[in-house]
């Protein structure tokens, strides 16, 4: 019986294997066709064999009869007798998401503590993740291909302590290099291809408010634009060499693309643009946007697929984009983006992912143990402990989406270019 209830399907049944061809005796006097006849093509898997130490996760929605939305997973990395394949679907986990962590949301530690419960119910996932762990150590580097809008922070689920393989307890995305993706409709566009080597000057767009992410490229190459019509002018030139596109500002999310913003620009607009700087694979995007990493449902406009930011920019040839789930505050986004860039920049023959995966494990150092309260012993809900646990919780905000090993390297300044 499936978890969900006695009327709830486990999930869409897999197809029953076909018979083995039988052998058939042609008769010798049998003519020869006349024209080669040619067979259907094969549908082959283009992710079936991945890289060394790469393992792909996909997560699949679906419906039950009732109309709730489901999803299941199924994971694989090359070796057969390592795989996951979940028999049962389960409900979308609508609290979890890191989209909750919000003024008129959910309180820090409720929420840390539902991705717990929700956690400790994966059993069948945290199991194959501490194979995986155990099989490549920290050479591992998870593919979390999600094509749902479930908003489902895999990077934050809490593994459990492994005594078959002698591992310790701790949270995925600051255990292991996890990337994201999401199917883009682009043929050949896939994480398991040739890692980008994003390189060259800083594009910058900044919202007023945000100018003050400017000091954070004072050491590199820059083209500071505080208008749109400039910088999607620069996103237009095949010549620009940029290494990065930095976006800071607002973003809006709703039901629908027509909600989808950047600051002033439109999902839209952003579509339409000729996006030429993005040429030849080699510029990593960084949105610095709340909730710039979060997909829509594109059926309104005959399309059975996810749209959003990170998935135009890719498709649109970017090496690599970094987006954010939720809602950050401005000061603590100001400090979190300094430091994430310090990492990112420290080392440029580090991939980005793996510079996010140590970006994450400091935020989980500086986890408060205990844990804190939400209300003191006198009802009031306890603002400073609260406080303490936003960023571990704005860290894993960061999602990444691309190559697991694409760099980037950006040019040294020789003096600012102000468009």
């Amino acid at each position: 019986m499936s978890p969900l209830g006695p009327h709830t399907p486990a999930r869409p049944p897999a197809p029953e294997p076909l018979e083995a061809p039988r052998a058939v005796l042609v008769p010798e006097q049998a003519a020869a066709p006349t024209e080669a006849e040619s067979l259907p093509p094969a549908s082959v898997d283009p992710d079936a064999r991945l890289p060394e130490g790469f393992a792909k996760l996909a997560v699949y929605r679906g419906t039950d009869e009732y109309g709730r939305e489901l999803f299941w997973l199924k994971g694989h990395s090359g070796d057969e007798e390592l795989a996951l394949d979940s028999e049962e679907a389960r409900l979308r986990p609508d609290d979890i998401a890191l989209s909750n962590i919000r003024k008129e949301g959910f309180a820090p530690t409720e929420l840390f503590l539902a991705v717990a419960e929700w956690s400790d119910n994966q059993e069948y996932l945290a199991r194959w993740i501490n194979d995986l762990r155990a099989q490549h150590g920290a050479k591992l580097q998870l593919v979390v291909w999600d094509d749902t809008d479930y908003d489902i922070p895999w990077e934050l689920l809490q593994l459990p302590a492994d005594g078959r393989h002698g591992l310790a307890a701790g949270i995925l995305g600051a255990l292991v290099t996890v990337v994201r993706w999401t199917t883009i409709r682009k043929a050949g566009t896939t994480p398991f291809g040739e890692p980008a080597a994003c390189s060259g000057q800083v594009l910058g767009y900044y919202a007023q408010h945000m100018t003050r992410d400017i000091a954070v490229f004072e050491n590199f190459a820059h083209r500071v634009h505080r208008g749109s019509r400039t910088f999607l002018g620069d996103l237009a030139r095949p010549d620009l060499g940029a290494g990065l596109v930095y976006m800071g500002c607002h973003a809006t999310y709703g039901s629908k693309l027509y909600d989808l913003r950047l600051d002033t620009i439109t999902w839209g607009e952003l579509n339409a643009q000729n996006m030429r700087a993005f040429d030849g694979r080699r510029t990593l995007v960084c949105l610095n946007a709340c909730q710039s990493a979060r997909m829509v449902k594109n059926s309104p406009r005959g399309e059975n697929t996810l749209r959003g930011f990170a998935e135009l920019f890719l498709r649109k040839g970017a090496g690599g984009c970094i987006a954010t789930s939720g809602e950050i505050g401005d000061d603590i986004a100001h400090g979190l983006i300094r430091e994430l860039m310090r990492w990112l920049s420290a080392d440029p023959e580090q991939p980005v992912a793996q510079a996010l995966r140590e970006f994450r494990a400091r935020a989980v150092a500086g986890l408060p143990n205990p844990l804190p309260r939400l209300y003191t012993d006198d009802g009031r809900v306890d603002v400073v402990g609260q406080q303490q646990l936003l960023p571990l919780l704005y860290s894993f905000m960061f999602l990444y989406f691309g190559h697991p090993q694409t760099t980037l390297r950006l040019s040294l300044r020789a003096q600012e270019v102000r468009a």
